[in-house]
């Protein structure tokens, strides 16, 4: 990933060099917003609707991971910010079991961004190098390229075929030049096996994940609030976190219409949902990974329920 992180690094250069203590003031007026409540389905129980609204599957309906060890750079902060907010990636990685690679320099595959100008970041990295973005059908593309909530994300991936073969989940087609400095192909197709109903043979992979902040939009809220939902970020693709909801989550930090204050450290809910994510067959149906996620983040949840009762 040395070519995608160079990209990332070059993007980051003429915003970066301004202080993230000079970023602006975070707005405090919030008047005229209407928060619509997200809605339920009263015969899915809260745990399996989190997971199906905002853990996405890919084009063939499979749900991304990291096999790739993770290699996190931080920048745009004081060195020693920079370094416990991968410090905390890292160590949550470790927790749920996620690969990670522990050497010194390393080629990072998670680039956290903190910028006092979001917009103008993304701008760069889109004319630049739009593939860090990930997929989007063109029609998507301007929304994709638009910066949006305090801490926003991208996810590159991958899907991987029956034998071997893989190609990046992108809609055009061009090579890529992978880690290892072999060519992987861009917008093609894989080849999997039918006839089963438990999965076709293929897994989706997290390839790269872009993290951009808003060094003025977060500069009120705790370092360590801040790297575990950055943590969250970089372990799982994820989708529709603009609204609260039910389920305990740091993921509501950046979120609108919480009843509640939001929890401000990951949660057994959070850990529960990653374990099982990279501890689930990656070759096994969308349905079947969604299942077991949901599964044994409820059986986390009874289980410290009951030593509570003890």
């Amino acid at each position: 990933m040395a070519g995608l992180a160079g990209a990332v690094l070059l993007a980051a250069g003429p915003v970066l060099a301004q202080s993230a203590a000079t970023a602006r003031a975070p707005p405090t007026d919030v008047g005229g917003v209407t928060v619509t409540a997200e809605k339920k389905d009263p015969l899915v129980d809260k745990t399996t609707q989190f997971v199906r609204a905002h853990v996405p599957e890919n084009r063939a309906g499979q749900i991304a991971r990291f096999r790739d060890s993770l290699c996190v750079n931080v920048v745009g902060l004081p060195p020693a910010y920079a370094a416990f907010i991968a410090k905390q990636v890292v160590g949550i990685a470790t927790q749920v079991k996620a690969p990670v690679d522990h050497r010194l320099k390393c080629s990072p595959n998670v680039n956290v961004i903190f910028t006092p100008d979001p917009q103008a970041q993304l701008d760069d990295i889109a004319k630049r190098r739009d593939l860090l973005l990930g997929f989007g059908w063109a029609s998507q593309m301007k929304k994709l390229a638009t910066f949006e909530r305090p801490i926003q994300s991208w996810y590159l991936t991958r899907s991987v075929g029956t034998d071997g073969q893989s190609v990046l989940e992108l809609n055009h087609g061009s090579t890529y030049q992978d880690s290892n400095g072999g060519p992987e192909n861009i917008g093609g197709s894989v080849t999997g096996r039918a006839g089963s109903r438990l999965g076709a043979d293929m897994s989706s992979e997290l390839v790269h994940v872009l993290i951009l902040v808003d060094a003025g939009k977060v500069a009120n809220l705790k370092i360590g609030a801040v790297a575990d939902y950055i943590a969250l970020l970089a372990l799982s693709r994820w989708q529709g976190l603009e609204r609260c909801n039910g389920f305990s989550t740091i993921l509501n930090l950046m979120a609108e219409g919480c009843a509640q204050d939001p929890p401000e450290t990951v949660t057994a809910s959070d850990l529960g949902l990653l374990t099982a994510l990279y501890a689930t067959n990656p070759r096994a149906s969308g349905t079947q990974q969604r299942a077991e996620i949901a599964d044994a983040i409820t059986r986390k949840a009874r289980d410290i329920g009951a030593g509570q009762a003890r």
